[in-house]
């Protein structure tokens, strides 16, 4: 009985979690997604989400933005849902990884036929540097990379230039050296890289540089990989990358998560040039707290209960069955507790009377006296009346039967020294 009566409790607990979480079980119409400057590497990323989730009639209102920093900030805000964010770039509390979803490549560009720039970039000097406009991914990833090659703030000229303006003044001979994170898919590199007078810096070091970056890694990027008449590089290069993620506000709707993991899947998941397939999406590196429900996704793939019911119903089970996982592991320990608590309390309803009947025992034994004899088992007669009286469930009746068994007893003793001659 009580086991059935605990599950029953878990079952309405349950139902009453599906109410809770049915409030807005229908996915939203539509998600702001800060992504990047417009018709940049991050735009042309998210106009593929957008594409993919219209599919399922959820409109992804692209913002444009100066980078990753200002992505961040918009999240902070609440004025985006979601948003591509650049590996190293931090954000504040109550935004969630929904997964890293691909490597960008640190591409250092510099002129051919310009001032001549060391491969060991501790040794940059003087130098007019491209270094991503303020609230760029590209301008955070520069300074992260002259703190790890330990420049000083004067020693070099970090310009405000970003994506195409860096690109123009590059090819213009208006700066040393130009610094771009960047998917391979950005616009404005393909004519940086067809040019002659300009080529693709290979820095020593890389390594120790990681190792000071944070979020950083080594990917090597094939001859060809941008094209490959003429093969765009040359030849093989090793370079540093950063690892982007697709980040949202805490608490956006599991539908939309839902749906942004799994356009991650269609777009990243077959991987590229610098990137084996199915290494994305993933939660590593995890740089911040990650949302559980993409979590289970990427981990295990889309339930099963997908093919009977639409996604966003899924999506809600499975929501509601993260927040009921706490409450089972505290109810385990109690389906093994209560059981025992419940028969101690059935048998104290009837062993609260045993110290009473002891004592009568005891002044029987001690006392010859018809009147207080009679008064002893009198009293017996009302303890065992009120011990039949007791409702009790039929598998802990013994403890009753027990009990009066030894009532009788008594009375039978106390009977017998009653009619003993005085």
């Amino acid at each position: 009985m009580t086991r059935i009566a605990l599950f029953l409790l878990a079952v309405l607990a349950g139902l009453g979690l599906l109410v809770w979480a049915a409030r807005d079980l229908p996915p939203p119409s539509s998600v702001r997604f800060a992504a990047g400057i417009e018709n940049g590497g991050y735009w042309r990323i998210a106009e593929r989400y957008r594409e993919v989730l219209a599919r399922d009639g959820i409109d992804l209102v692209l913002i444009p933005t100066a980078g990753s920093v200002e992505n961040a900030r918009l999240l902070e805000e609440e004025r985006a849902e979601a948003a591509l964010l650049q590996g190293g770039v931090e954000a504040a509390g109550g935004i969630e990884t929904l997964g890293a979803v691909f490597t960008e490549p640190l591409l250092i560009f510099v002129r051919a036929d310009g001032l001549a720039v060391p491969t060991n970039v501790a040794r940059w000097r003087g130098l007019r540097i491209a270094a991503g406009a303020p609230g760029s991914g590209t301008r955070a990833a520069a300074e992260s990379f002259r703190a790890a090659a330990g420049l000083p703030e004067d020693g070099n000229a970090f310009l405000p230039l970003s994506g195409a303006d860096a690109a123009a003044a590059i090819l213009a001979g208006d700066v040393d050296a130009a610094l771009f994170v960047a998917p391979l898919s950005a616009p404005y590199l393909a004519d940086v890289l067809a040019d002659p007078r300009v080529t693709l810096l290979q820095i020593d070091h890389l390594v120790a540089l990681s190792r000071r970056m944070p979020q950083s890694v080594i990917v090597d990027v094939p001859s060809g990989a941008f094209d490959l008449d003429p093969p765009l590089p040359a030849r093989d290069r090793r370079l540093l990358g950063l690892v982007a993620r697709l980040a949202a506000v805490e608490g956006l709707h599991p539908a939309a998560v839902d749906r942004l993991v799994m356009a991650a899947f269609e777009i990243h998941g077959p991987g590229d040039v610098i990137t084996e397939a199915g290494r994305f999406p993933s939660m590593e590196p995890a740089s911040l707290p990650q949302d559980s429900y993409a979590r289970d996704l990427i981990a295990d793939g889309p339930s099963a209960l997908g093919r009977f019911l639409p996604y966003w119903i899924v999506a809600q089970i499975s929501r509601v069955a993260i927040l009921l996982l706490p409450i089972v592991f505290l109810l385990l320990p109690l389906l093994r507790v209560l059981p025992g608590l419940y028969a101690l309390g059935i048998r104290r309803r009837v062993f609260t009377h045993y110290a009473r009947i002891r004592e009568i025992d005891d002044e029987a034994g001690r006392t010859s006296d018809a009147d207080r004899l009679e008064r002893l088992r009198s009293e017996l007669d009302s303890i065992d009346h009120q011990i039949a009286e007791l409702n009790l469930p039929l598998a802990y009746r013994d403890y009753a039967y027990d009990a009066r068994m030894h009532i009788d007893l008594l009375q039978t003793r106390i009977d017998a020294k009653r009619s003993r001659p005085s």
